[in-house]
């Protein structure tokens, strides 16, 4: 057999395989079926911003509530702010049932004490935090270069707060995706996660308004991760994970190609189960057997930008070129 281990973010994963942040990783009974399939890692479905603002209302109504019915009250009840304990709980079942990494994930939308809850993590034993920004820019008065200075800070305070590895799961919607990237580079995360994939609301025209539903992603959504690992890979410090369209061995191997440390899969296992997870790593195995491949560093990246022939594959000329063969 090959040698699927892989290095990711300082930690050492025995796959390249990682079930994404979801509800299969929202189950605890998931675990350690996914490790037993050949998961590498688990990221944890996401705790996000919205969900600790709910749990602090509720914690300042009940201190009202009882500071009201009893003065001394306040005395006994804790000074510091507390985030949702389900999740910690969650990451505590998670860490006892597998020996693979446990990757928690916050899901940011502004700065504000994000670094008080990715603390919190690492206290629990997350292995590492993904810091998932998820910023849609539907202000006209905000602008890029805002957005970018925020999402700058988010990193910054959390890298500030915690030792353990940090991983950013980003949009592609930047101005200059390879800029910014640097940027990120720059302030020390460990990993870019390839990418956020934004809910799109739809009309439902029977009800006469909007559908919020989620759509699993479909293989060709691949593409633009793909083209942006490849032109990453070997140009930033971090390491680079896949996210959003891979659905099989091929969808694997094409991005380990282009350069990814780790593949993330959330639809494939959703459609197919987790244990769907074993029929990827035989493929993968039996791929890399036949290509006489004794370990996933031997190939990766081979096919990036940086180790292309034509590196131009991964630009606009490569557009202007078949726009020009077509018998139109």
């Amino acid at each position: 057999m090959s040698d699927l281990s892989t290095r990711y973010m300082g930690l050492e994963l025995p796959s390249p395989l990682v079930v994404a942040s979801s509800s299969i990783s929202n189950k605890p009974e998931n675990f350690a079926a996914a490790e037993a399939s050949g998961a590498g890692a688990i990221v944890l479905r996401s705790l996000f911003e919205e969900q600790i603002e709910a749990a602090e209302t509720a914690l300042e109504e009940a201190v009202s509530f009882q500071a009201d019915a009893n003065p001394e009250a306040r005395s006994y009840l804790p000074p510091q702010r507390i985030g949702p304990r389900e999740y910690l709980r969650l990451l505590d079942k998670a860490k006892k049932s597998v020996k693979i990494p446990v990757i928690a994930s916050l899901n940011a939308a502004a700065a504000g004490s994000w670094s008080e809850y990715a603390k919190q993590l690492e206290a629990s034993g997350a292995d590492a935090i993904e810091v998932n920004i998820y910023q849609v820019g539907a202000d006209a008065a905000v602008t890029g270069e805002q957005i970018e200075a925020e999402c700058i800070q988010i990193v910054r305070s959390v890298r500030k707060a915690v030792k353990v590895p940090i991983a950013l799961k980003v949009s592609p919607f930047f101005t200059s995706f390879a800029n910014v990237a640097k940027k990120f580079d720059a302030e020390g995360v460990n990993a870019l996660v390839l990418f956020n994939r934004f809910l799109q609301p739809d009309i439902d025209l029977d009800r006469m308004a909007l559908n919020s539903s989620m759509q699993l992603s479909h293989p060709w959504e691949m593409l633009l991760p793909l083209r942006w690992t490849a032109i990453l890979y070997g140009r930033v410090n971090a390491d680079l994970a896949a996210s959003t369209g891979v659905h099989d061995t091929t969808g694997v191997v094409k991005m380990l190609l282009a350069g990814s440390t780790v593949v993330q899969l959330a639809a494939s296992l959703l459609r197919n189960g987790v244990t769907h997870l074993a029929a990827l790593k035989t493929g993968l195995d039996e791929w890399m057997e036949r290509g006489h491949y004794s370990a996933v560093a031997d190939f990766r990246g081979s096919l990036s930008q940086k180790e292309a022939r034509d590196p131009r594959a991964f630009e606009r000329a490569q557009y202007v070129n078949l726009i020009l063969s077509q018998n139109m």
